[in-house]
């Protein structure tokens, strides 16, 4: 069985690390990281995965929930099939209204709050395949 490439767009290299380690499946899943959203294009562009999860960032240039829905927006252009997955705080109300928002229009294909656990997280990239 072909491995489905999936890149992960996260301000926080912890929390990208943490999702690898805590996949502990080889069979299933590649992952491609990029810490930088302003490269997440690029680096989609260059490693063409099947699912995008990108995080919707606490902090910094990126916490806009409009700049990373500009981001899946050029994705989902530039790679046509790829399923995208945004990652938010569920404190941060503005990002989970956008989020809702983006589901609905069909922007994203998903969405996931900081603390759904690994297990959850994992079966969300099953049903995507």
């Amino acid at each position: 069985m072909k491995k489905k490439n999936i890149l992960l767009v996260m301000h926080r290299k912890i929390l990208s690390d943490a999702l690898i380690e805590g996949s502990k499946d080889g069979e299933r899943f590649e992952f491609q990281t990029v810490q930088n959203h302003a490269s997440a294009l690029l680096t989609a562009e260059a490693c063409m995965p099947g699912i995008v999860i990108m995080e919707i960032p606490e902090s910094g240039n990126w916490k806009s929930a409009d700049k990373c829905l500009a981001i899946c927006d050029m994705i989902r252009k530039q790679i046509p099939g790829c399923k995208q997955v945004l990652l938010c705080s569920e404190s941060d109300a503005e990002a989970c209204r956008a989020v809702i928002q983006a589901k609905q229009e069909n922007r994203i294909d998903d969405f996931l709050y900081y603390d759904t656990s690994v297990r959850y997280l994992f079966s969300k990239l099953e049903s995507l395949i």
